[in-house]
């Protein structure tokens, strides 16, 4: 092997290493987001749903929390590991309103207004 080729493993070493400080910070605050909406979900009429058939989708991420406040419904997908922290819902029917997450924000801005 020649030395640039050894450079290019170090590269890649350095590069894996700094991905996964950067995913692991990432599912820290999905795990934080979800401790939230966890609370808020037993709060309101919420349940467990899933996405529909939609190769697009990574079929981790096809769990959603949907839940029915006072100012509209609210829903975020959920990555399955993370399902333990919403045992106490069960699962209904997709009633995905339509909303945007722009949307979503705005309701859950009005609901603690």
């Amino acid at each position: 092997m020649t030395d640039s080729a050894f450079d290019s493993v170090e590269v890649d070493a350095e590069i894996a290493a700094v991905l996964t400080v950067q995913q692991h910070k990432i599912a820290n605050a999905y795990t934080e987001r979800n401790a939230l909406v966890a609370a808020l979900s037993r709060l309101y009429p919420s349940h467990l749903m899933r996405h529909g058939d939609d190769p697009s989708w990574d079929p981790e991420w096809l769990w959603i929390v949907c839940i029915e406040t006072p100012v509209g419904q609210m829903s975020w997908h959920l990555h399955e590991p993370h399902l333990s922290m919403f045992t106490h819902l069960t699962e209904g029917p997709n009633t995905w309103d339509g909303h945007t997450t722009g949307e979503k924000y705005a309701r859950l801005a009005r609901l603690g207004a």
